[in-house]
């Protein structure tokens, strides 16, 4: 069997890097940039109040109780055109514009108004609820380096610096079939006898969707060579990268090994891992194979292992695996010590130490559990039990990618 990391190390290693566009802000959700953000001003790019209250000189405030003469009021959008002076105060809005000559913001809670002047409750230092220029960016600072994968607050930051047609890696096109003469479509009505639907084609396509990608759907293929042939050819020409379900295992109908062993660069392989042990790789007509198991827990490990940072890496994305963090054990895990093992968990409760528990059987066909669950509880290679209370790894399948490989 070949180990996980290493498997994954030559799928990664194939991928190469596609061409860049650019593209409008409201069209940059999900995508990799691909060259670095520098910001073209500073942010905020001027001096500015972060609260409501009185732009004053701090040293009028070295004595609490101190009474100054308010000169006028200055709201967010507007300049003031005079200067604060000894014994002065102007009255600010917050995000308005630091009046000449002061050089803090008391807030207004700390201030009472007599007679058109303002006592002031205390002492503030120079500085004090005042945003300084580039005290979030700086003019030319890299905001953001290449492979970042921009978020919604990414998009919020490139509208904070007008950077609004960033240069981003295209997306990649990636085909999508199902094989198997067992298989019948999700709304084909009662099942007939033998039958199964075909759950795994609308699950890769809808990972696919959440990755931020096109697809190209090929619809169900039957165990026939003539229409596999085909239908890989149809593939290789439109897409980027291919990925099918089913028949990778060692079956002796598995029509798309026999085609793919003739007349590609794609090998099958056994991958020390569980669910998702069956796996098939390479190239065919030049473009990047995935051959996924048929169970669909299997589907959804593998292409978490292997599909989706291989989309990532071929945007240049610098975080391609989904992040790690330590768990609990709330029950006792068994696991094949020969393989890495990835458990369907929930967290149970609001423990901050986050303990886990199995959503149901642990059988890859059980994709029900799979749902329920919040993340993999990852047993490493070697490892045989985990008791309750034990400490154990936590891939959180939900959340962005913060890992780079390897």
């Amino acid at each position: 069997m070949r180990p996980l990391p290493e498997m994954r190390a030559e799928v990664l290693g194939v991928m190469g890097q596609l061409d860049s566009e650019i593209v409008a802000l409201d069209e940059a959700l999900g995508r990799v940039l691909a060259e670095p953000l520098v910001s073209p001003e500073s942010v905020p790019h001027f001096a500015n109040s972060a609260m409501d209250g009185y732009a004053v000189r701090s040293a009028d405030t070295a004595q609490p109780g101190a009474l100054l003469e308010i000169l006028s009021e200055v709201p967010a959008g507007q300049v003031s055109g005079l200067a604060v002076g000894e014994g002065q105060a102007i009255k600010i809005m917050t995000g308005a514009p630091m009046p000449e000559g002061a050089d803090a913001v008391i807030r207004v809670e700390e201030t009472k108004v007599e007679d058109g002047r303002v006592r002031i409750a205390a002492s503030v230092p120079a500085g004090n609820s005042v945003r300084p220029v580039g005290g979030d960016i700086s003019e030319g600072e890299t905001v953001f380096a290449p492979g970042t994968r921009l978020s919604a607050v990414h998009i919020g930051v490139l509208a904070t610096v007008g950077a609004v047609k960033p240069v981003v890696s295209r997306i990649p096109k990636v085909a999508v079939m199902s094989t198997g003469d067992e298989l019948q479509p999700p709304d084909g009505g009662a099942l007939a006898p033998g039958m199964i639907r075909d759950s795994n084609r609308p699950m890769i396509m809808a990972m696919l969707a959440e990755t931020g990608v096109d697809t190209i759907d090929l619809g169900r293929i039957s165990d026939d060579a003539g229409q596999l042939r085909d239908s890989l050819g149809r593939a290789a020409s439109d897409a980027d990268l291919i990925v099918t379900s089913g028949g990778v295992s060692m079956g002796d109908y598995d029509v798309i090994k026999l085609v793919l062993r003739e007349e590609s660069e794609v090998g099958f392989f056994q991958v020390a891992m569980k669910p998702g042990k069956p796996f098939g790789f390479g190239l065919f007509e030049g473009v990047p194979f995935f051959g996924l198991p048929g169970n669909p827990v299997s589907v959804l490990v593998s292409f978490e292992q292997f599909v989706r940072p291989a989309l990532l890496q071929m945007q240049g994305a610098t975080a391609v695996l989904r992040p790690r963090t330590t768990g609990i054990a709330g029950q006792r895990f068994a696991s094949d010590p020969l393989k890495e093992e990835f458990v369907r968990v929930a967290f149970t409760g609001s423990d901050p130490q986050l303990e886990v528990r199995q959503t149901g059987g642990q059988s890859s066909n059980v994709l029900s559990a799979a749902a329920k669950a919040d993340a993999f509880a990852v047993m490493p290679v070697g490892t045989e039990e985990v008791n309750p209370g034990d400490p154990v790894i936590l891939e959180l399948f939900r959340a962005l990618e913060t890992r780079p490989f390897p």
